[in-house]
Order: C-alpha cells, then sequence, then structure tokens
C-alpha cells in the first residue's frame, strides 16, 4: 500500500489521536503518537457551565476538545436547546452523545460555513452559548450577534504545550521513515515549527501535510511546508490524502 512502512506524525492532543491513528495502521503506516497541545479543562467554566447552558437557545460547540471536556457536565440537556457544531464530523459525535441532531455547514467546515446556514440567518432575542477554549477566534461570535443573537462564552479548557517525542521523531527521520504528518489547526502548525528548533526544520519542511483547511495550509506553507493536501475533515478524509498522493509520488 502506498503508505506502508512510512512514519505518520498524529499531532493531535492526545485524547483525540487514537481513531486517527487506527485509520493510519489500516492503511500501512506506522503512526506515531505526538501532540504538540494538551487540553487543560478549566473547573470554574465547567461550573458554571449547565445554567449558561439551560438559559440557551442555542449551543456551538467549535471544536473536539469542545465536546470532550463539556459533554460530561450537560448530561441534563434543556429540550428545547438546540446544537450546532462547526464540522460534520464533530455534529456526528456529538449527535451520538445527545441522541438529537445537530446543525453543521452543508459546505465548509468553518465559522464562515456555519453562519451560512439558513437556521442561523435571524437569530433576534435567542440566546446563543458558544463553548470554546480559551482564546478563540471572533467570527463566529461577531457574526452571530450581528444577527441579533445575544452571545455568551463557556471557555472550558485552555490549551497548553505538549511534550512530544523528539527522540522517536529523529529515530525515524534518521532511518528515512519519517514522511507526513496530519494537523488539524494552524496553532498546531505553529506549535510543530516552533517546538522543533533549528535543526528539524529542514525534515519539517520536507514532510507531506495532510489538513482540512486551506488556512491551515496556508500557515504550513508559510512555514516553509513544500507538500500539502488540504482534504474534507474527518480522520478518513485525512488518511485518504496521504494514501492518494504517495500514489501519484511512490
Amino acid at each position: 500500500m502506498s503508505l506502508a512502512g512510512r512514519t505518520v506524525l498524529v499531532t493531535r492532543p492526545a485524547a483525540q489521536g487514537a481513531a486517527l491513528a487506527t485509520l493510519l495502521t489500516a492503511a500501512g503506516a506506522q503512526p506515531l503518537a505526538f501532540p504538540l497541545l494538551d487540553i487543560v479543562p478549566q473547573p470554574d467554566a465547567l461550573a458554571a457551565l449547565p445554567a449558561l447552558a439551560g438559559a440557551a437557545d442555542w449551543l456551538v460547540f467549535v471544536s473536539p476538545s469542545a465536546i470532550d471536556v463539556a459533554w460530561p457536565v450537560l448530561a441534563e440537556l434543556p429540550p428545547a436547546a438546540r446544537l450546532a457544531c462547526v464540522g460534520a464530523p464533530s455534529a456526528q459525535r456529538l449527535a451520538a452523545l445527545a441522541g438529537r441532531p445537530v446543525l453543521h455547514p452543508s459546505n465548509g467546515a468553518d465559522s464562515g460555513a456555519l453562519l451560512a446556514e439558513p437556521a442561523l440567518a435571524e437569530l433576534a432575542g435567542q440566546r446563543v452559548l458558544i463553548v470554546r477554549g480559551i482564546g478563540g477566534r471572533a467570527e463566529l461570535a461577531e457574526g452571530l450577534a450581528a444577527r441579533g443573537a445575544a452571545v455568551e462564552f463557556a471557555e472550558v479548557y485552555r490549551r497548553i504545550d505538549a511534550a512530544p517525542d523528539w527522540a522517536a521523531f529523529d529515530s525515524a527521520a534518521d532511518a528515512g521513515t519519517l514522511a507526513a504528518a496530519c494537523v488539524t489547526s494552524a496553532e498546531i502548525a505553529e506549535r510543530l515549527f516552533q517546538l522543533a528548533g533549528r535543526s528539524r526544520q529542514a525534515t519539517l519542511q520536507s514532510l507531506l501535510y495532510s489538513v482540512p483547511h486551506a488556512r491551515i495550509a496556508e500557515r504550513l506553507a508559510q512555514l516553509g511546508a513544500r507538500h500539502v493536501v488540504t482534504t474534507p475533515a474527518g480522520d478518513a478524509a485525512l488518511v485518504d490524502g496521504l494514501s492518494e498522493w504517495f500514489q501519484r509520488h511512490p
């Protein structure tokens, strides 16, 4: 297979990388768990979350981490609350947990695509709670507020630098098997290059990157990456993007 024997960095936070690693293994790759960020829950925000959610007309989860961290304290969602996610994979997971439909973009997987959904076109008098990490992007909140919504945030986690296994990275690079990385946010891309140190920059720039959004591809290009495949959202699409590229470039 096209990925056989190739080492692929799985750069997601540790709690979210297992499913992707399983798919990579099934495709013949050698996944290397390489989280660049750790997710640290925020106890005060989580304690306040049920009351905020109970008063909301919409709950919008902007990342897989938001679901992972927040859901355990949201077992009693108000029946009338509507749910939304930025990406289809997150929406599918949230729908399975909640047992109810979850709005997500029909085209695209970012804040702009979610704002294009007709269900969010008129929000006068409605309260929207955005569940996210500390310091999220402003576009979604600003767009919802412009449509009349009263927007609140539940910033239920913060991101800190993780301690990736650079010895394993160097070993795979020295062995000639290090070939690619799956990168699911521009922040992860930046952390990868920042934490690597100058001696590893050329290796990072030579890898193939599979990413789910053009914004991530643009950031990697700015960092000097020469080979980036932009795929639809979802683990399977990330793996397919790698496989197809290596089939064309054996």
